[in-house]
């Protein structure tokens, strides 16, 4: 017989079988009805012929300063502490500038300076201010021995230009100066 009765299927034997007795065909491969495999991180099944798979990850919980990530060669994902670059974080920084003022000019002189993040949050409370703020910017300490340098600016006429340059010892998040929102 080459034709099956309606509702009824060949498999792969030449057999007609109802649709809860048909295999699973999947690059090559043969999967009986009703057998379960896992196939990378899923577990699948054969249901009516057809492959049905579902990846079951536990829930995650990840603490505050957590961040939820995927890693090679693991099925679900896992809870990692948040690395924050070094270079998004407030600190000091030299560079080699070229100082000029009023013609005259000083070339190579290392400056401190401070960049970088730090935290900063705004929540909505239910009574006057109505908004909390916590700010926090990246600020400045000046060298408390020696808060300021003095340069000596050469001048195009053979003069000097005495400029006063501030010296920056350290770097740190401090409550930011600005308008008060309440």
């Amino acid at each position: 017989m080459c034709i099956c009765e309606p509702g009824q299927y060949r498999n792969s034997t030449g057999h007609c079988v109802i649709p809860a007795l048909c295999e699973c065909h999947d690059n090559g491969l043969v999967f009986s009805a009703g057998q379960r495999w896992q196939e990378n991180c899923s577990h699948c099944h054969c249901v009516n012929g057809m492959k049905i798979c579902q990846t079951s990850c536990p829930t995650l919980h990840c603490l505050q300063d957590e961040v939820k990530v995927y890693e090679p060669h693991r099925c679900c994902p896992v809870c990692r502490k948040e690395i924050v670059e070094q270079a998004d974080i407030c600190r000091r920084y030299t560079e080699v500038r070229n100082i000029t003022q009023a013609g005259c000019s000083l070339k190579d002189v290392p400056v401190n300076y401070c960049s970088g993040r730090c935290p900063s949050i705004a929540t909505v409370i239910s009574q006057e201010p109505y908004i909390n703020t916590d700010c926090q910017c990246c600020s400045y300490q000046l060298d408390p021995a020696s808060p300021v340098h003095f340069l000596q600016l050469p001048c195009p006429g053979g003069g000097i230009l005495p400029v006063v340059l501030p010296v920056i010892h350290s770097c740190k998040c401090s409550a930011c100066q600005g308008e008060d929102l309440s």
